[in-house]
């Protein structure tokens, strides 16, 4: 089985494997809030809105 990931409708990637019927998927949606300037980041709860998100699946 292939979960394949788009991001504004350009493909970006694909995982492969095996066992995933009858399991759970997580998807996590991540910002990353530390980088090369310097700072940590909010030092308090950030909130991250996903719009348009689209799960589904498609049998080939």
């Amino acid at each position: 089985m292939d979960i394949h990931y788009y991001s504004d409708d350009t493909w970006v990637g694909q995982h492969r494997g095996a066992g995933f019927v009858g399991q759970p998927l997580w998807i996590i949606v991540n910002l990353q809030m530390e980088g090369s300037s310097g700072s940590s980041g909010p030092t308090t709860d950030t909130l991250y809105h996903a719009r348009d998100l689209y799960v589904g699946r498609s049998r080939a």
